[in-house]
């Protein structure tokens, strides 16, 4: 009787574990339209903006795109900027606002503007250490 239980349990089990692993999955899987020959890309990979120079409202290179930082919602919370120094010596992050800057397109190239700033201003702001603001740090 114990065997035949034991047995009834196993393949109970084994059958419902097969109905799970035969459901389909629901997966939050996104489809972009495909590319239009001859237009301008609409997306910008995160990757691409890295160590890219911000050019301030006097058209001036005012600092690098360090990092992109997310909310853990998934929203852009900041832009770590590197500011000031020379040849990576002296220099210092700052956190601007996403919405202080305007990404475009020139050509094959991608430019950065931040029309209402200044390297004053990004000298003059309180540095931070990336190292140390939040999850997924060196």
């Amino acid at each position: 009787m114990k065997t035949t239980l034991i047995a009834t349990a196993t393949a109970i089990t084994l059958f419902s574990g097969a109905a799970f692993a035969q459901a389909p999955i629901q997966a939050p899987i996104v489809v972009l339209p495909d590319a239009v020959q001859g237009a301008a890309p609409s997306y910008l990979f995160a990757g691409r903006i890295d160590d890219l120079d911000i050019y301030g409202a006097d058209g001036e290179e005012i600092g690098e795109i360090e990092d992109v930082l997310l909310n853990l919602d998934g929203t852009v919370a900041a832009v770590a900027v590197e500011v000031g120094g020379f040849l990576g010596m002296g220099d210092k992050d700052v956190l601007v606002d996403w919405s202080a800057l305007e990404i475009t397109r020139e050509g094959d190239d991608i430019r950065v503007m931040a029309p209402t700033l200044t390297r004053e201003v990004l000298e003059g702001a309180a540095a931070v250490d990336l190292d140390k603001l939040g999850l997924g740090s060196d």
